[in-house]
């Protein structure tokens, strides 16, 4: 029994201006199967398609249309896959008549725009490469940007440091950094743009790269997939060096080598491609040296590629531009210096948002420990044990991004008891204020109304945020410095309906704290850096505001700037 009604199929095709119905559908094992012709103005004779429709159809199967129009001679073309088929992406429906409509609408648009036109995309478009597990385990190489301009034939070694092992398409995976390129003719070594925690890995593996700048790909798509395919695109100086890397590692014989190509996609970014090789299946062989005469000269022997499979490895550009490509902050934000005073429920919700926001340099400062309690509600995890915040949410922001320095605060574990003793001392609080305004902004997230006092006592050029939040997370006050003190104590006490009876009381003696749960606190404190956010991007005034929770029903959020 088929999927599809076939009859209403075939009925739909045959009404589409543009569409001859060279074959009529047919149930070709689960799949529907066609054949149709496309003629359009501007096309000097017509083009056929193979059309197979999956049983999933008018739906998607996973992220692709379940519907393929298939002719190998339009391989050359942008946006068609290796087997011939067009790559379209349409809107959602299930009704199928309508699905089938706009499918056609779209083939008939990449037609009109890349085969009748011939444009070409400004965004770079990834070459298709058949990545392979190696004794079954997948090897992945992450990139990121260097300060140097690579020459065409420029070769040397890779230096790899070691991430995490894990599971990559049910099999086993070992990831690596590129950390570094260090060029056989120079004595340079060109370090990669990691954070300094990154670059402070050690150098656990290597590999050789070598720089083509061309794309060593067919029709700039599709990656070679024999070593003699790259024969134009190999210098004879590199593939002496692998005859002497091979010959000076004969007892690693058997140890998989990453072989790294680059080329230049849009606007001179670089590209990094990656194959495994064992280092004695090194793809070469030497063929001895002839002179015009044809004789064999004595000792003399070149390096020749051979016939053999091309294994490729996984890389992935992970970059700035590509880690954080799908959405940050204002650079207002991500390049400035942030100071976090205070890394419970807020402060740490702020700081690892503020890194998968981009952010690049961060200190933070508290002197509390974590505790099994304070898992719940903050970006603390149960798995680390007992833990000083600091050195916790320093190790969780690092491991989220490759490009931001986490660093302590000076005299991170007294900052707060320090302020409090000295801040009537005119020398002690010129130095507090001259080690605070070295920051762009500052958070103080410590919900200590004492050190509120306090910094709003000092002499600050830097931006002071205040991030307060009511019992049971029904508001969050917002301040920007000057004047925070005042404004935080008169929002709890005279205008908020803050509870401060029904309080959470720890085992033994500790001080008793707010309730709210993870989701409270999360709610309002993404939403108030989404709105500092908006200031800094529009240069905004940065005015004080509230957020408060509908108590009635609980959803809406009542936004009060002031």
């Amino acid at each position: 029994m088929g999927f599809h009604n076939i009859e209403e199929i075939n009925n739909i095709v045959s009404t589409i201006p543009f569409i001859d119905v060279l074959e009529e559908f047919k149930q070709v094992g689960i799949f529907l199967e066609g054949k149709t012709s496309v003629n359009l103005e501007g096309l000097n004779e017509s083009l056929n398609f193979d059309v197979q429709i999956s049983p999933q159809y008018p739906l998607k199967s996973h992220d692709s249309e379940a519907i393929k129009f298939i002719n190998k001679d339009l391989i050359p073309y942008n946006h068609v896959m290796g087997d011939g088929s067009i790559c379209i992406h349409t809107l959602h429906s299930p009704k199928l008549k309508q699905k089938l409509l706009a499918d056609f609408e779209s083939l008939k648009a990449w037609i009109e725009k890349y085969y009748i036109n011939k444009n070409i995309d400004s965004h770079y478009e990834h070459i298709i490469i058949n990545e392979q597990p190696f004794d079954d385990i997948y090897y992945s190489y992450q990139f990121t940007d260097v300060d140097y301009s690579f020459s065409k034939g420029e070769f040397g070694q890779v230096d790899l440091t070691p991430l995490s092992n894990g599971i990559y398409k049910k099999k086993p995976i070992s990831n690596f950094l590129i950390k570094s390129f260090q060029p056989l003719k120079k004595t340079i070594k060109i370090n990669s743009k990691w954070s300094e925690y990154y670059m402070n890995f050690e150098v656990k593996n290597i590999g050789l790269f070598l720089f083509l700048e061309d794309v060593p790909a067919f029709h700039n798509r599709f990656a070679f997939s024999n070593w003699l395919e790259l024969e134009n695109y190999i210098p004879t100086d590199f593939l002496q060096f692998l005859y002497d890397f091979q010959k000076r590692n004969k007892k690693h014989k058997n140890t998989f080598l990453p072989i790294f190509f680059g080329y230049k996609t849009v606007e001179n970014e670089i590209h990094w491609i990656s194959t495994l090789v064992k280092i004695n299946e090194i793809p070469t062989i030497g063929i001895p040296v002839i002179d015009s005469k044809g004789v064999k000269l004595k000792g003399q022997w070149e390096s020749k590629l051979i016939n053999r499979k091309i294994n490729w490895a996984i890389t992935r550009n992970s970059s700035y531009k590509y880690l954080f490509g799908r959405g940050t902050f204002c650079d207002k934000i991500t390049n400035a210096r942030i100071l976090i005073i205070g890394v419970g429920a807020i402060g740490s919700m702020v700081a690892k948002t503020l890194v998968k926001c981009g952010a690049k340099n961060i200190s933070i400062v508290d002197y509390d420990v974590k505790e099994p309690e304070n898992v719940c509600r903050s970006e603390y995890n149960f798995s680390n044990g007992l833990y000083d915040k600091t050195f916790e949410l320093i190790k969780t922001l690092q491991e989220n991004s490759p490009f931001v320095n986490v660093n302590f605060h000076n005299n991170n574990e007294y900052f707060e008891s320090f302020i409090k003793a000295f801040h009537k001392d005119k020398e002690a609080k010129k130095e507090y204020e001259k080690s605070l305004n070295q920051f762009d902004i500052v958070f103080n997230c410590s919900t200590d109304s004492d050190l509120m006092f306090v910094l709003d006592q000092l002499k600050l050029s830097t931006d002071l945020i205040n991030l307060s939040i009511t019992n049971h997370a029904k508001d969050l006050v917002c301040a920007f410095y000057p004047n925070i003190y005042n404004y935080v104590q008169n929002q709890f006490i005279n205008i908020l309906d803050n509870d401060v009876n029904d309080l959470y009381n720890p085992t033994g003696c500790w001080s008793p704290t707010f309730k709210a749960s993870y989701n409270n606190i999360s709610l309002l404190t993404q939403y108030t850096l989404k709105e500092i956010n908006r200031k800094y991007e529009e240069n905004k005034p940065k005015d004080n505001f509230t957020l408060s929770i509908n108590s009635e029903n609980n959803t809406n959020i009542k936004f009060t700037q002031y």
